[in-house]
């Protein structure tokens, strides 16, 4: 029966240690990734807005060329100011479903002023419809670079149905810790004490995962090297992945510590009340 008892209390600590490990990533994940505001915060960390302004700038110039019109119609097209007004709509329609449109017709307006000043104002219809394709290039192009698509719908859809599964896992994981911790109270009642090596197990199992996580995903994977959209994209990733990384590890060696405080404390009541029954029991010789 004491046998049993013990693998019970084992296999409770286990369940602790996993239920934390997915309480505290989704709490992780809740607060970096799937939180606008953090987003946004990092973006202006990594001088994002200003990066995809040099990019648009850049990606029209490939154009321009291939128009024959001089570069200077390109001027003042676009602000930064702009870049990161329509930035903050395409993530409120991520995270938010707004359903904002990103309106280019302050661009295309630019665009053919500084164009027909170019040309002197005299312009043909068969130039006409080479400009108006031309506009419509340049008013597409900078809708790719700022990474606006007809997907943000999906994605929003995919994230409000995230988040609530998260938030009824979240629920779940709580109770389940909750009812942990609770068996494991009942099953060692007579020496209450006995929990901490229990809590401090399952601490112990959860830092553990967390600190060798760590360990393998900075040793495998180059997360300086990972790269998606463009350069500035890229680089609020690998921002966000370190971040994400650096939580871990700093998890995973807070509940490394309480896991070992835990069983050390335990071993001390268990050695104090060990010296404390042979004191009892023993009898000096008359």
């Amino acid at each position: 029966m004491k046998m049993i008892k013990q693998i019970i209390q084992y296999l409770l600590a286990a369940i602790l240690a996993l239920a934390i490990l997915a309480f505290i990533l989704i709490n992780i994940f809740s607060s970096t990734i799937l939180s606008e505001s953090y987003v946004i915060s990092k973006l202006e960390e990594e001088n994002y807005y200003e990066e995809i302004y040099q990019d648009t700038q850049s990606n029209f110039e490939n154009y321009i060329y291939q128009s024959g019109l001089d570069e200077e119609v390109l001027n003042n097209i676009v602000t930064q100011e702009k870049i990161e007004e329509d930035t903050k709509k395409i993530l409120s329609n991520i995270y938010d479903n707004t359903k904002e449109e990103i309106d280019t017709e302050e661009i295309a307006d630019r665009l053919n002023q500084n164009i027909e000043q170019s040309l002197g104002g005299n312009i043909s219809t068969t130039q006409r419809e080479a400009i108006d394709t031309f506009v419509d290039t340049i008013c597409d192009e900078y809708k790719s670079t700022i990474s606006h698509t007809n997907y943000e719908e999906r994605i929003n859809n995919l994230y409000q149905k995230g988040m609530q599964y998260l938030d009824i896992a979240k629920k779940g994981l709580l109770i389940a810790i909750g009812v942990c911790v609770i068996l494991m109270a009942i099953l060692t009642i007579k020496r209450i004490y006995r929990i901490l090596a229990k809590i401090g197990t399952a601490f112990t199992i959860s830092g553990l995962i967390f600190v060798l996580s760590y360990e393998y995903i900075t040793t495998k994977v180059r997360i300086q090297g990972i790269t998606i959209l463009n350069n500035a994209v890229s680089e609020v990733l690998r921002n966000v992945l370190n971040d994400i990384l650096s939580k871990v590890i700093t998890y995973g060696s807070i509940l490394l510590t309480l896991g070992i405080l835990f069983i050390i404390v335990y071993a001390i009541i268990k050695s104090i009340r060990k010296i404390k029954r042979e004191k009892e029991q023993y009898t000096p010789e008359n």
